[in-house]
């Protein structure tokens, strides 16, 4: 990357169909999606990549952690992968942070996408708007619990339970928890580790509060489209009630998966598959 960092991007699938890049969310890493993205190998060109500092990628510096970085991170991926593979129509498919990142790249760079789906993004709306400090008080919420995060565990089984246990993450299909306690940690000497540091995962928490992505949704919107979890749902997470805002507020195309939190690639990846192929066949993707 322009500072130095390592990212390694992953090509599976297809090598003769659309290309699709993805990534994942703040914490997370993009081998824990896999009950979605492995329905998308039969017919996609597919480059699976997590963000810095999460994942497969090497732990840099704290300095460079940031959003603004990421979306730097973005340009140098997306053109390594055009000089090492070719030029052809290209989709994004980004969930919860790297969907913001996606569109603050968009403002830097310009538009790169031939389609652009962006899962739950954590969007902050400006001051005066309804939602803004209900976005505002999860985004605290949600660095003050990632600055308390446990970093060590004795084995990734630990944090697979964990995150069975947990509200947020109950609705995950069979074996996700294991998939995803697995991608995110790596072993040290007491057993495994955390690969984002805690405090690095609270701080692009705390940048989200600041971030200029809403005002690329306007700018982009007849390019957008947003996949949400459920905004109708008791005690639905501010992303997908922004979302259902947007529906009204804005010329975005916004679908709602049913009965789904946040993580909903990983809480029905059937539908979410099949959203994502039909938007992609009317933006004239073949053999989606």
């Amino acid at each position: 990357m322009s500072d130095g960092a390592i990212m390694r991007v992953r090509r599976h699938g297809n090598a003769a169909g659309p290309r699709l890049l993805a990534s994942h969310g703040n914490g997370f890493a993009i081998d824990g999606y896999f009950p979605f993205w492995h329905r998308l190998l039969g017919d996609f060109d597919l480059f699976v990549f997590d963000l810095r500092d999460h994942g497969w990628n090497p732990r840099h510096d704290a300095a460079g952690h940031s959003q603004r970085q990421m979306a730097d991170d973005l340009e140098v991926v997306s053109r390594a992968i055009e000089r090492h593979f070719g030029r052809r129509p290209t989709a994004g498919a980004f969930h919860s942070v790297s969907g913001v990142v996606s569109l603050l790249h968009a403002m830097t760079y310009g538009w790169r996408w031939d389609a652009l789906i962006l899962f739950d993004p954590p969007l902050a709306p400006p001051p005066g708007h309804p939602l803004h400090a209900v976005q505002r008080d999860f985004d605290l919420a949600l660095a003050a619990w990632a600055r308390q995060r446990r970093e060590r565990f004795s084995a990734a089984d630990e944090l697979a339970e964990y995150f069975r246990n947990a509200r947020r993450m109950r609705g995950w299909v069979e074996g996700a928890a294991d998939l995803m306690a697995r991608a995110i940690t790596r072993p040290d000497r007491e057993g495994v580790m955390l690969v984002c540091p805690a405090a690095w995962e609270a701080e692009i928490y705390r940048q989200n509060l600041d971030s200029t992505a809403w005002s690329a949704v306007s700018r982009f919107s007849q390019e957008l489209l947003i996949v949400s979890g459920d905004g109708d749902l008791p005690g639905a997470d501010p992303p997908a009630r922004i979302a259902k805002a947007l529906q009204v507020e804005t010329s975005v195309a916004v679908v709602p998966v049913r009965d789904t939190g946040h993580l909903l690639q990983i809480e029905r990846p059937e539908p979410v598959e099949r959203i994502l192929r039909e938007h992609l066949r009317a933006r004239g993707f073949r053999a989606c």
